[in-house]
């Protein structure tokens, strides 16, 4: 979780209302969400409150690298990330935000290249409330699509819903649905995508009060289609030092990760990736290392 979700998630404790909608399952879905790369990166800090990454990763035969360069003073954060991939333009995107107890404004600028004219500006705003929380994404250029969401309820169990409105041809085009429901060792939530097509649910269990040992399955259905997926896993916090966590999902791959602090912000990473029924096949083996100096 970055600083920006941990921001929100302490806004939402603030005021005892929802979560975000886009906030729904998401605690399940990072502790599944983890790639096998082999990836570097050196953070270096002044006392100014400016943060400097650079990194460079790769996995299977596709690399990258870039810089990321943030800025924090009191309530407001400012970011910019440049992203070079040998098969794509560079990409330079920058966010600012600024946050208030019940509220964020966020301003993303993205630049698909230095040669090219074009670039996104998008507007977001977030608001909280004790019974209700609110997010609207508004583009500042040509586009016409504006995104919406919306969430009732408490911190325990909340109903929220989203939707893109098109405002030259004046139509929704999309609309999702769900719920939330959170206790002191469990969380689990039912989202309705694409207009009723697909069904997604998730839920993540704690076997103890400190939320060391967890586990966690991801389910979704196409119902046109009938098509199944689904995503199982697990993480244990063994110490301070070292977290281990695997997943297996549908596709029939065994991920797991192994996760060891060397120095406080500095971790060394192990991951592996293998398939039980093709045995036949290489394991692939990644090392990760970030460094704050």
């Amino acid at each position: 979780m970055n600083s920006s979700d941990h921001q929100e998630s302490a806004r939402s404790k603030e005021t005892g209302g929802p979560r975000l909608f886009s906030d729904f399952g998401k605690l399940a879905y990072d502790l599944l969400r983890y790639k096998i790369n082999q990836s570097f990166n050196i953070s270096t800090s002044s006392d100014i409150g400016l943060t400097l990454t650079p990194y460079a990763a790769r996995r299977k035969k596709l690399s990258k690298a870039g810089v990321t360069a943030e800025y924090n003073l009191e309530d407001t954060h400012a970011t910019i990330k440049v992203d070079v991939n040998p098969e794509l333009p560079i990409s330079t995107t920058l966010t600012m935000s600024r946050t208030w107890p019940f509220m964020k404004n966020t301003v993303l600028v993205k630049f698909p290249d230095y040669n090219s004219r074009e670039f996104q500006i998008l507007h977001e705003v977030q608001y909280f409330h004790k019974r209700a929380a609110l997010a609207m994404t508004l583009p500042l250029l040509r586009s016409p699509l504006i995104q919406l969401s919306a969430t009732v309820g408490t911190a325990h169990l909340a109903f929220g819903m989203e939707t893109i409105y098109n405002t030259s041809s004046r139509q929704f085009l999309m609309f999702d649905a769900g719920i939330s429901m959170t206790s002191l060792n469990c969380e689990g939530s039912i989202i309705l995508e694409n207009k009723g097509d697909s069904l997604r649910a998730s839920y993540i269990h704690y076997f103890d009060h400190e939320r060391k040992v967890a586990a966690v399955a991801v389910i979704g259905r196409t119902l046109s289609r009938k098509e199944n997926a689904f995503a199982v896993g697990a993480s244990w916090i063994m110490d301070d030092l070292t977290t281990i966590k695997a997943r297996f999902d549908s596709h029939g791959k065994l991920v797991t990760v192994l996760h060891h602090k060397i120095k406080p912000k500095s971790y060394f990473t192990i991951s592996g990736e293998f398939e039980p029924k093709a045995l036949d096949k290489t394991p692939e083996i990644r090392l990760g290392l970030s460094l704050v100096l």
